[in-house]
């Protein structure tokens, strides 16, 4: 069976043979069924509208070979694998912490995505690359337009809030130091809410904006949507999953004003002062209406009572 590190081959797309040691380790993992119309759906309309139409063809056509189909996508337009958004979900939501720090459930979930068929040289490999797995995975990730599961951060946990408001009182509000954990109390759930009305209140920047910059910088963020899921995850968490449906409905060409507005709407810096993205589509510019008919965007920031009331 060829190396996933070796260009893709026609492959059996679904197919659940592991060996022992590495399915033992994700044993508790719950999978899900890939929807490909729906990557597909977004992905052509972001980068070629008018293919929306033959999705049921190229399914069928490549029915059985969907990763690789994703894949060949991906060089063509020479962007990120669709199917990165599936991985993502699977690494930040449903791998445990001692699953992040398996290489072997890694490799399994990883591959279960990207190369589904090379699930059983999982061990080969590891065996292969003991010592260098950041080799490996940074190999993985190049051969598959994918992202690299090592650099992805669980940026939707472990915030110090309590640390950030402290941080930010400290400079402009000494007064209320001593009332944090007050704040914070009846604020549980929407502590980016809080840190966004407390910025518009002291006209100051936002206390989450150091996070923000301390996150960029490593990061691997090579494309817009990892930049800007990274961006909401820190400001605006209820909107995270909608992102790839923000920038399609800007359309191509137009992610600068996108990533603008929200720097100014939240008092933040803009990413992309920090993390220079490539666009290096040629295709003309497309819109489209968000999935959901609405927009992060332009939804008020809710009020917090015990703010508004200081």
């Amino acid at each position: 069976m060829p190396s996933p590190l070796s260009p893709p081959s026609r492959s059996s797309y679904g197919s659940d043979s592991s060996s022992s040691s590495t399915a033992s380790s994700i044993s508790d993992f719950r999978f899900e069924r890939i929807n490909f119309k729906k990557l597909l759906n977004s992905f052509f309309s972001r980068w070629d509208k008018k293919r929306i139409t033959e999705i049921d063809v190229l399914l069928k056509r490549n029915e059985g070979k969907e990763a690789k189909l994703m894949l060949m996508l991906a060089k063509r337009y020479d962007t990120s694998n669709p199917l990165n958004a599936v991985y993502v979900k699977y690494h930040t939501a449903r791998l445990s912490e001692e699953q992040l720090d398996d290489f072997a459930a890694l490799a399994t979930v990883y591959l279960s995505v990207f190369r589904p068929s090379d699930l059983a040289e999982v061990d080969n490999l590891l065996e292969k690359y003991k010592g260098k797995e950041d080799e490996l995975f940074s190999k993985l990730a190049t051969n598959f337009h994918a992202i690299n599961p090592l650099k992805i951060r669980k940026i939707e946990q472990n915030i110090d809030y309590k640390q950030a408001l402290v941080d930010f009182f400290e400079q402009h509000d000494v007064s209320k130091v001593e009332e944090v954990d007050g704040i914070l109390a009846k604020s549980v759930g929407k502590e980016a809410i809080l840190f966004s009305v407390l910025a518009e209140k002291y006209r100051a920047m936002n206390g989450l904006d150091p996070l923000l910059k301390a996150r960029l910088d490593g990061s691997d963020c090579n494309d817009y949507v990892s930049l800007l899921q990274l961006y909401l995850a820190i400001f605006h968490p209820v909107c995270t999953r909608s992102a790839e449906s923000m920038l399609s409905r800007y359309g191509l060409g137009r992610e600068s004003e996108l990533f603008a507005k929200l720097s100014d709407k939240f008092r933040s810096t803009n990413p992309l002062s920090i993390c220079k993205i490539v666009n290096k589509s040629n295709d003309t510019v497309t819109k489209h209406v968000c999935l959901d008919n609405t927009s992060c965007l332009s939804r008020p920031l809710p009020q917090s009572p015990m703010i508004a009331t200081r």
